[in-house]
């Protein structure tokens, strides 16, 4: 079942090889051992995923925002070379959508490597498992997925996560071999984007049982969520690594950066991938034909010293916008307890990804007495315990405005 590289013709193949600057970049981006699997193509570089060998463009697309409008993206971002897509059950009719295009484009399935996710929870049934898995393969229309993945560790989105007791579920393990041994996945992976999601992926990976995490991985909490041990890890352990929200608050963009806008998501890419993710996933990919060309664009060529200026100015300038999640500061001052990490989380869904269902349903599963204090229209230890400054009983308000 090895996938094919995106349709790309030898011709395509031959014509971007002479750019040079890709093939400059390969031996740093892919690591000695895997530079003989690279490929060159109109995305810059295929990589090889860890353990599972699956050759991945170096971005694919995030496919959170997919609607039926969007169906026509699916195949044209394989015709530019992107082959790695990531989806889910609780991506709206993401699935769905998928499942549309490969019925419309003969072929497209074996062009394509599919990610999906299930929503396994502490207590859940082998049997529970196994149904949703046979539902996202109903709705993709196809009899295996490539990687399925538990989704979110350390969230809160499926009741009494920990972060780590999901992945102590002897059930979980259980599914796993079985649809490994059924043929509808090949491969298995965990997923977080939680303040503390290099605490979660580690465990995860030291489980031995995962060939990939997909993480949250951008400029401005590489360090202070602990990313490097994580990735230092995964390296060791030969376990894929896919990142996601490379653009800080969905690549929104201050005002004195607008004319630059192109350069900062694609500078961002490039940081991602000189960091060793093997590929970059974005929401934007999916839904927007500029953001496809653009994202293919950024695989040609190495992060460099003006990706490095324009990421340290912009990273500045929207340092106070953006929270990391980190929530031990704030929540730990709070009076009232209130669930700061995934209102603030939430409120972004609505306000820079377009997600206000969505969004509403989370904070709709939040405590109501974890939501709101009227003490927080006078109390502000919260933003003095922000080491960034973030204005959170202004954000927190704004969340029970829009999302209530």
């Amino acid at each position: 079942m090895d996938n094919e590289l995106g349709g790309i013709s030898r011709r395509d193949l031959l014509k971007v090889a002479t750019t040079g600057a890709i093939a400059a970049g390969a031996g740093a981006l892919i690591g000695s051992e895997q530079e003989a699997e690279a490929q060159q193509s109109k995305v810059g570089l295929y990589r090889v995923l860890g353990r599972t060998k699956l050759k991945v463009s170096a971005v694919g697309i995030g496919a959170g925002g997919i609607r039926q409008q969007h169906v026509d993206m699916i195949p044209r971002a394989v015709d530019l070379g992107i082959n790695y897509i990531d989806t889910s059950i609780c991506y709206g009719p993401s699935e769905d959508v998928i499942g549309e295009a490969l019925r419309a484009n003969k072929g497209l399935r074996k062009k394509l490597i599919i990610a999906t996710k299930w929503d396994a929870g502490p207590n859940s049934t082998k049997e529970e498992i196994l149904a949703s898995l046979d539902r996202s393969l109903k709705r993709l229309g196809t009899d295996y997925v490539d990687i399925m993945q538990i989704h979110w560790l350390g969230s809160g989105h499926v009741a009494g996560d920990t972060g780590t007791n999901r992945l102590d579920n002897p059930a979980l393990y259980e599914a796993m071999d079985a649809a490994k041994k059924a043929g509808k996945v090949r491969f298995f992976g965990a997923t977080s984007h939680d303040g503390q999601r290099s605490k979660y992926l580690q465990y995860a990976i030291n489980k031995g049982r995962f060939d990939v995490i997909l993480v949250k991985m951008n400029y401005l909490d590489y360090d202070t969520g602990d990313i490097p041990a994580l990735l230092e890890l995964a390296r060791k352990k030969n376990v894929g690594v896919v990142a996601m929200k490379t653009q800080p608050n969905n690549a929104q963009v201050p005002p004195e950066f607008a004319g630059q806008k192109w350069n900062v998501f694609q500078a961002n890419i490039r940081w991602a991938l000189s960091k060793g993710a093997a590929t970059v996933v974005n929401t934007r990919i999916g839904v927007d034909a500029t953001a496809q060309d653009q994202a293919v664009a950024a695989t040609v060529g190495k992060f460099s010293e003006a990706d490095e200026d324009l990421l340290r100015r912009y990273a500045a300038a929207i340092s106070t916008e953006y929270c990391r999640g980190c929530s031990h500061n704030c929540q730990a001052v709070c009076p009232e307890k209130l669930a700061i990490a995934s209102i603030l989380h939430y409120r972004m869904y609505h306000l820079y990804y377009g997600w206000p269902e969505y969004a509403k349903h989370l904070y709709s599963e939040i405590p109501p007495e974890a939501r709101w204090s009227e003490r927080c229209k006078d109390c502000n230890l919260c933003s003095e315990a922000c080491p960034y400054g973030l204005p959170v009983p202004q954000r927190i308000a704004e969340a029970r405005r829009w999302l209530a």
